[in-house]
C-alpha cells in the first residue's frame, strides 16, 4: 500500500486525458500479467524501467498473483524484477500504472520529465477481480 492518501482515481483520469501526449504509453490487454509486460516494453525504449513502479488496486494485485502462480511465473522474473508493485484502494480495478514515482502530480498531471504507462485490463467478466 502507498504510505499517504493519494486519490489514484483522479490521477488515472488525469493521465488518460493527457494520453495523447508523447510522455504517455497506453496499452490494453486481457490480464494483469500481459498488461504489465506490455507497459514494461513500452517504457523500456523511453526510460530506465528499473526506476519505475507498478500501481494497481488490491483486487488486481490478487488477480496478478493468482495468475503468476497458475502460469509458473514468479515476481522475480521480468517485468517484475526489482520493480515495486504498489497497491491502493483508490486505483480502479481495470487499470495498471507503470511509472516513475515523480512522473505524475497529485492532481493527475503528467510532469513530462518521465514517461507514464497506463494499461487497461479487458478481462472477461468471469475473470474480473471480485471485491
Amino acid at each position: 500500500m502507498t504510505d499517504r492518501a493519494i486519490n489514484f482515481q483522479a490521477i488515472v483520469e488525469g493521465v488518460r486525458s493527457a494520453a495523447d501526449g508523447a510522455a504517455t504509453v497506453t496499452v490494453d490487454d486481457d490480464g494483469p500479467i500481459d498488461v504489465c509486460r506490455r507497459l514494461f516494453e513500452g517504457l523500456e525504449e523511453r526510460t530506465e524501467p528499473t526506476s519505475c513502479e507498478f500501481y494497481m488496486s488490491p483486487n488486481v494485485r490478487r488477480e496478478l498473483e493468482r495468475r503468476l502462480l497458475g502460469d509458473g511465473v514468479t515476481v522475480e522474473s521480468p517485468p517484475f524484477l526489482d520493480r515495486q508493485i504498489r497497491t491502493d484502494v483508490s486505483m480502479p480495478d481495470d487499470t495498471v500504472l507503470f511509472m516513475h514515482p515523480d512522473a505524475v502530480t497529485l492532481g493527475g498531471t503528467v510532469t513530462g520529465t518521465h514517461p507514464v504507462g497506463i494499461g487497461t485490463l479487458s478481462m472477461p467478466d468471469d475473470d474480473r477481480p471480485q471485491i
